[in-house]
């Protein structure tokens, strides 16, 4: 694991060369991923017997436990503070160097971390639900997370007009910038009402402690 160096306009985050680029994505190419096996488990949920109603509903169960899902890893995984150092610094590319600086090819998760973490998605799945429900359910999970992807780049590099964008790029930035332990739904801010870590419009980001 490298320093984490300025280097012109970029930052580099692995003294490895192939690590460094790996750790770089174009945005296009998780749709490219993920949108064609996302469509393609929804469909063979269907072609091996399911109805579908019940393929729509497993679809939408795991688009809702994705959401579920992004919150946590995002609250309980990313922002976690471990006491040793060099534990922090193998963590930091994975996330808190994103908060020191957003670019544009390290928005998305490169794939170098999204297929671990959808394989182990998927075996869980799997052993929770069997085959063939895990299929539809996991085509909705994988709809969600591209989802999650695509809001998360257009919070930081889209214009919003509508109150639906505005409202996730607010919130968004908020986290960013001003308190960082609210606002850890990136879709959807569902879970921060849930698990109270949204921020009240009549409370001011400064007023706030992490403890509160």
């Amino acid at each position: 694991m490298a320093k984490i160096a300025k280097t012109g306009e970029k930052v580099r985050a692995f003294d490895n060369p192939l690590l460094e680029k790996l750790s770089r994505i174009h945005p296009a190419v998780p749709l490219l991923m993920w949108g064609p096996l996302a469509v393609g488990l929804v469909y063979l949920g269907h072609r091996t017997g399911i109805t579908v109603p019940r393929v729509a509903g497993m679809a939408l169960l795991g688009l809702s436990v994705w959401t579920l899902t992004e919150y946590a890893l995002h609250r309980w995984f990313f922002h976690w503070e471990p006491a040793n150092p060099r534990m922090r610094r193998l963590l930091y590319p994975a996330h808190q160097l994103h908060h020191d600086v957003q670019e544009w090819d390290r928005i998305v998760a490169p794939p170098l971390m999204s297929i671990p973490l959808g394989l182990a998605s998927f075996g869980l799945s799997s052993l929770l639900l069997g085959a063939p429900a895990v299929f539809p359910f996991f085509g909705g999970f994988t709809i969600g997370y591209l989802s999650y992807d695509f809001v998360h780049l257009y919070t930081h590099f889209g214009r919003p007009r509508s109150w639906l964008g505005k409202g996730l790029r607010r919130r968004h930035l908020q986290h960013h910038h001003a308190c960082p332990y609210r606002w850890y739904g990136v879709s959807s801010p569902l879970w921060d009402y849930v698990f109270r870590t949204h921020l009240p419009r009549r409370i001011k980001p400064s007023n706030l402690r992490a403890e509160d």
